[in-house]
C-alpha cells in the first residue's frame, strides 16, 4: 500500500487559515473534509466557522472510525455523530440556539470518506468533495448551485471589462455581485454599474440560468440571483429544490442528499478523495498528476470566468480555493 496526501490553503501568506482537512487511518479509513467559508467573517476564539467545522468534523470522523462498535459504518449514525460534535461546538461558543434558528449562522463542512470494512470499502459523500475509484469512476454530489452566483460574477466581470475597467475593478465588482446578489446596487459595484446595467446584468444571468437549469424552479434561481452566496444556506439540507445540497452543519443531513457506495476491495487499485479546490482531476492517480491538473487550470483560467467559472478567482498570492487530495494505492 502507498498513500499520498497533500493540502494547501488558498491564502499562500496564511497557511494556518486552510479550512480543508484530511484523515489517514490505515485499516480504518481515509477522508477529506472541506470547511465552508463563513462569509460573515465572524471569529470564534480567533478561528472562522469553516475552519472550526472541518476541525470538529475530522476529529468526530476519526473517533467514529476507531470505535469498534461502529465497524459496520452505518451512514445515519456517522452523520449524527458528526452533527452532535458540531452542535457541541455551537454550545461552547454560545450560539447553539442562534445556529438552530438561522442556517446562515451555522458552521458547515463537506465530507468524502472511504471506510475500510475489510472485504469491502464503504464510501460516503456529503457535499461536493469528490471520489475517484481506479482512476476512472468519478463521483461528486454537485447540484451546481454555485454556478448561479458564478454567472453573476462572470457577467459583471465582462460588463466592467467592456467599459474599460482594470483587472482589480473587474474582480471587485464581480465578487460583490456573487457574494451579495444583484437585487440592488451594492456600494462595491459603483461606478461601473448603475441601475440600468444592474437590470441588464440580472436579466442576462437569469436567461443563462434558465437555459442551464431547466428543471430548477425560476423562483429558486431568482432567490440566488437576489441574495448571492449569503442566501445559499436556505438550500442546505433542504430537499425541496433541485439546487439543495448536503452539508454537515450540526442539524442532520437527509440521506437522499448524501451518497453511499459499497465496493469489493478485491481488484481495487486506487482510491482518490479530493476537495473542490481541484477544478479537474489528475490524469492519473498520483499527486504529481493532480498538481499538474491544478497548474493547468490556473494557466488556462486563473480568474475563473471562462472554462472553470466560479464565485472567486485566483490572484498572485491567493488561489481560488483551498485544495486537498488523498490517494491510496493498493
Amino acid at each position: 500500500m502507498k498513500i499520498e496526501a497533500f493540502s494547501e490553503g488558498k491564502n499562500l501568506d496564511a497557511p494556518e487559515a486552510n479550512e480543508d482537512r484530511f484523515l489517514v487511518l490505515p485499516g480504518r479509513g481515509y477522508a477529506v473534509i472541506d470547511g465552508a467559508t463563513d462569509v460573515t467573517g465572524q471569529l470564534y476564539d480567533g478561528k472562522r466557522g469553516g475552519w472550526l467545522a472541518s476541525h470538529v468534523a475530522m476529529q468526530a470522523v476519526a473517533n467514529f472510525l476507531l470505535d469498534l462498535a461502529e465497524r459496520e459504518l452505518n451512514p445515519e449514525r456517522l452523520i449524527e455523530h458528526v452533527s452532535a460534535a458540531i452542535r457541541a461546538s455551537y454550545a461552547r461558543h454560545g450560539i447553539l440556539e442562534i445556529a438552530r434558528d438561522d442556517p446562515a449562522r451555522r458552521f458547515g463542512a463537506t465530507l468524502t470518506l472511504a471506510a475500510d470494512l475489510g472485504e469491502t470499502f464503504r464510501f460516503v459523500l456529503i457535499g461536493d468533495s469528490g471520489l475517484r475509484i481506479d482512476g476512472a469512476e468519478v463521483f461528486i454530489n454537485d447540484t451546481e448551485l454555485d454556478l448561479v452566483m458564478a454567472r453573476l460574477r462572470v457577467e459583471a466581470y465582462r460588463m466592467v471589462g467592456e467599459a474599460g475597467g482594470r483587472a482589480e475593478e473587474r474582480a471587485r465588482v464581480g465578487r460583490a455581485c456573487a457574494f451579495y446578489g444583484a437585487a440592488k446596487l451594492h456600494p462595491d459595484v459603483r461606478p461601473w454599474l448603475d441601475e440600468a446595467k444592474r437590470r441588464l446584468l440580472y436579466e442576462r444571468s437569469l436567461t443563462w440560468c434558465r437555459a442551464r437549469f431547466p428543471a430548477v424552479p425560476e423562483a429558486d434561481i431568482r432567490f440566488l440571483l437576489d441574495t448571492g452566496i449569503s442566501g445559499q444556506a436556505q438550500f442546505a439540507n433542504n430537499t425541496a429544490s433541485p439546487l439543495s445540497y448536503a452539508v454537515l452543519d450540526g442539524f442532520g443531513v437527509p440521506l437522499p442528499l448524501a451518497r453511499v457506495i459499497d465496493r469489493p476491495r478485491v481488484g481495487m487499485r486506487s482510491i482518490e478523495l479530493f476537495t473542490d479546490g481541484y477544478f479537474k482531476p489528475g490524469a492519473a492517480p498520483s499527486l504529481d498528476d493532480w498538481e499538474a491538473a491544478f497548474a493547468e487550470v490556473e494557466r488556462v483560467d486563473p480568474e475563473k470566468i471562462a472554462r472553470y467559472p466560479a464565485v472567486k478567482g485566483s490572484t498572485a498570492r491567493m488561489n481560488t480555493d483551498d485544495r486537498t487530495v488523498v490517494i491510496v494505492h493498493f
